[in-house]
């Protein structure tokens, strides 16, 4: 199945993603994304790194428009479906990390939140009571019982093994279903020294309005402006009272 979007077109092969962009359509899935994923792919050295990439959807768009993709993904029935995503491409220029980006190296629980590979598992279920005692999280229909023991690996580990040069990143991608809670602290000293364009989607669905504050507060430490891109691709400057105010979840930090 060929998908077209913008100048950018990549296969699939896998059944549940042709289900999933035959439902989702393409063109009304995350437009600020898109527009975020065009606005920074010249700059630097063209380096994309996804944190969450799930079937591929912004791993084979960005694949056409950076010169390395490097898509991070644990779930492992997410990840058979995007191995066979890629596969049906002729691309050369993603790497897979089948594991999780964490605080440490080595393994963690992950999933808890309805079937494995619907886009919603999370690093949240490592600390179980505390996940399911929040009252205000998303619950849908979902049971939590589906976790499953994954791999993990720091922000410095990733860069090493893969010998990449933290100064030619173009754009990182968060979207890990509020296990950004556990992440964003263990990258502090990464964003400081590198500061690399920094896109986080932040799951309000999952998180204390407390934990969303204390992320904030993290990356405005680091960062000197924060924006946000409207579905038209508006590029808009935004301070910690208006993110609050508006309940905002994709946050471009620069």
């Amino acid at each position: 199945m060929l998908i077209k979007k913008n100048k950018c077109s990549f296969s699939i092969s896998d059944d549940y993603s042709k289900n999933w962009f035959a439902n989702n359509k393409l063109d009304k899935w995350e437009k600020d994304t898109f527009h975020i994923l065009e606005y920074y792919k010249n700059h630097k050295e063209s380096i994309y790194i996804d944190i969450g990439a799930w079937i591929g959807p912004t791993v084979l768009y960005s694949a056409n428009i950076y010169k390395k993709v490097i898509a991070v993904e644990p779930d492992p029935v997410a990840l058979k479906r995007l191995k066979q995503n890629i596969n049906a491409n002729k691309f050369n220029n993603i790497v897979l990390i089948e594991k999780g980006l964490s605080s440490s190296n080595g393994t963690s629980q992950f999933g808890g939140n309805g079937p494995l590979g619907n886009s919603e598992s999370t690093l949240l279920i490592s600390n179980k009571d505390d996940y399911l005692s929040y009252k205000g999280r998303h619950t849908k229909v979902h049971t939590h019982n589906d976790i499953v023991s994954i791999k993990t690996i720091t922000i410095e580990t990733l860069i090493e093994e893969h010998k990449i040069n933290p100064d030619h990143i173009s754009l990182i991608k968060m979207d890990i279903e509020g296990g950004e809670k556990i992440v964003v602290p263990s990258l502090v000293n990464f964003l400081n020294k590198h500061k690399p364009i920094f896109y986080i989607s932040l799951h309000r669905c999952y998180l204390r309005n407390s934990e969303i504050e204390e992320i904030i507060d993290i990356l405005f430490k680091i960062y000197d402006k924060c924006y946000v891109f409207s579905p038209s691709g508006n590029k808009e400057l935004v301070d910690k009272k208006f993110i609050q105010e508006k309940n905002l979840t994709s946050l471009v930090f620069e």
